[in-house]
């Protein structure tokens, strides 16, 4: 299994100011005693480089980390070379650009940063919340050619119903762009409590698993930031048809997020 959403930091390394606010704690290390292997997504930092720097090395030393998905600034004059540089390293399998509560969307900067990235082959991790959607797939019509990966099925709302409707409605017109695929993770950040996980879960993942379908679905656990009482990957695998679990498990992971040799 390849869980391709998890969060690591250590803030005696690497400065992180919004964990202490969110009540997580200042070190986050990759678990064990999980028969598993993980793709390390940024959390970030306000100094994206020193963040990446940190990842690789921690990719470089642990060999159950499969790859890094590093933050770039990609509306940044900048970004080019942050790009080239990271393309050099063969642990680095993404990018990621925090959408999310930014006004970034309208930004024609961000298309050619987008555009960049794909030339250099590498996938995007988008985030966004549910009603940021139709934004993402305005921006992404604009870049045909970039592989992306959403990640926490959009962030759907549970509680709200209406919001829920909008939700599914945007997530299929997103799963039209076939070079758009699914990250089963993230919900639990978005209930109040383990009881809202337990009553909204098999609805929102089987309705993602659909709209995507299983050969377009990867796992996330978004710990430590997502914390199920349960565990949230063996709960998502279990909605997958048995036949489909290994695409989902793993074999979509390596797909998307491969491993390039040094340029």
């Amino acid at each position: 299994m390849i869980d391709t959403h998890l969060h690591v930091w250590d803030t005696g390394a690497v400065r992180i100011p919004w964990l202490a606010g969110a009540g997580l704690p200042a070190r986050a290390p990759i678990p064990d005693g999980q028969d598993r292997r993980y793709v390390l997504v940024e959390a970030d930092a306000p100094d994206p480089a020193e963040e990446a720097a940190w990842l690789i090395s921690l990719a470089e030393r642990d060999l159950r980390v499969h790859g890094v998905v590093a933050s770039v600034a990609l509306e940044l004059p900048q970004a080019e070379r942050a790009l080239a540089s990271l393309a050099e390293v063969p642990q680095v399998v993404g990018v990621r650009r925090l959408l999310q509560d930014r006004e970034l969307f309208d930004s024609a900067a961000l298309v050619e940063g987008l555009k960049r990235l794909a030339d250099w082959g590498l996938p995007f991790d988008a985030c966004v919340r549910d009603r940021e959607l139709p934004r993402l797939l305005a921006l992404l019509e604009q870049v045909p050619e970039l592989t992306v990966v959403l990640d926490h099925m959009g962030k759907p709302n549970p509680r709200d119903g209406v919001a829920r409707e909008a939700w599914q409605c945007n997530l299929a017109r997103l799963a039209e762009l076939d070079r758009v695929h699914c990250k089963l993770s993230g919900l639990p950040a978005e209930c109040r409590d383990a009881d809202e996980l337990e009553r909204h879960a098999p609805d929102i993942v089987d309705v993602a698993l659909e709209t995507f379908g299983a050969e377009r679905c990867l796992l996330g656990s978004d710990s430590p930031i997502s914390q199920d009482p349960k565990d949230w990957c063996e709960r998502v695998l279990a909605r997958v048809p048995a036949e489909k679990r290994q695409a989902v498990a793993e074999d979509n992971a390596l797909n998307i997020y491969h491993r390039r040799d040094a340029r």
